[in-house]
């Protein structure tokens, strides 16, 4: 396998920035198998809604599959990139890998998946390889929630300071009153 294969992804916990999440299969959506392998059952409907939910203000295009048949160990995702690009996706427990420039397709020479070929960890890394707009498209919302985040801080700041202010002038007039009483 080559470097950017990696089998087993663990799901990482989404950043409170509202961008994406490592959306690999997660623990969020599955089931305990009832036979003895203590194998996990991953909805992947609600997996691919997440990884869409997850992607698609970064893509031109992204859907499940209406023709492909989804089971308990995979499901297809079409995507097209702001290029222009289509691709059909196997999302499977293993990573994310391109089976297809078609929609809906699967090549004759992906049906079964090959030491050499490429597994994505994360749709991230997947965008990353087919799609510099993608790049861009997640730097420009990164940066747009950091401005909102320090705007925010700046804000709070404020209504702090104001608050301390108010602090400061009650505790002088109340000091003002208590020497008027001596």
């Amino acid at each position: 396998m080559n470097s950017e294969t990696t089998a087993n992804p663990t799901p990482a916990a989404a950043e409170n920035l509202n961008t994406p999440s490592n959306t690999c299969p997660s623990t969020s959506n599955t089931q305990q198998n009832d036979s003895d392998n203590g194998e996990q059952i991953i909805n992947w409907v609600e997996e691919a809604s997440a990884i869409i939910k997850d992607v698609r203000t970064h893509v031109a295009e992204i859907d499940i599959s209406k023709t492909l048949p989804s089971n308990e160990s995979h499901i297809y995702l079409n995507i097209r990139t702001f290029e222009g690009a289509a691709y059909c996706v196997h999302v499977s427990s293993l990573g994310f890998r391109i089976v297809s420039e078609l929609y809906d397709t699967i090549d004759s020479d992906k049906a079964e998946i090959d030491e050499e070929e490429e597994v994505f960890e994360t749709p991230y890394a997947l965008l990353d390889k087919i799609s510099p707009r993608y790049v861009e498209s997640f730097g420009n919302q990164l940066c747009k929630q950091l401005l909102q985040l320090q705007q925010m801080r700046t804000e709070f700041n404020e209504e702090d300071e104001e608050g301390l202010e108010e602090e400061d002038e009650e505790e002088d007039h109340q000091q003002n009153n208590t020497k008027t009483l001596v």
